[in-house]
């Protein structure tokens, strides 16, 4: 892992309880995909598979982590939020939760940081999936605002 990932990981550490509660780690970032993997234990429902909630809150924090790598990879300091979300549960996850995001084209992201850089605030869109058993269990949507300190 790199160092711009190392520094997702500590901010999920020092800020972040329920990430440690899931046991949420970053398991890759090459620049282009992020993968967020968390243990089915400490995720678990009563029907013995992923629990609903770990599952939007890993395909949510793929996405958040794959704005603040961005955010961090143009050294850009600022407050970060999710604005909208949209989530599809398609099949039940047995297993390690691992949700991959990738970044938008160069260009996405080169807009985002532009109107940030004009404007003190911008808005990205991305996706990540859950797979299970060679199946997309879980599509999520969400939209990404980063504002002025």
């Amino acid at each position: 892992m790199n160092n711009i990932a190392d520094n997702l990981s500590r901010f999920f550490e020092q800020h972040l309880p329920l990430v440690q509660q899931m046991q949420l780690r970053v398991e890759s970032y090459d620049g282009k995909t992020l993968i967020l993997s968390a243990p089915l234990a400490p995720n678990v429902n009563d029907k013995l598979t992923a629990f609903g909630g770990s599952l939007y809150n890993v395909a949510v924090m793929s996405c958040w982590g794959m704005a603040f790598l961005k955010t961090q990879e143009h050294s850009i300091v600022c407050n970060q939020v999710v604005t909208r979300a949209n989530i599809v549960y398609n099949s039940p996850v047995k297993g390690t939760i691992r949700a991959i995001c990738h970044a938008p084209e160069d260009d996405v992201v080169e807009s985002f940081i532009q109107r940030f850089q004009q404007r003190g605030k911008a808005r990205l869109d991305l996706k990540s999936t859950i797979s299970c058993g060679g199946k997309t269990a879980v599509e999520f949507e969400g939209q990404y605002a980063i504002l002025s300190g």
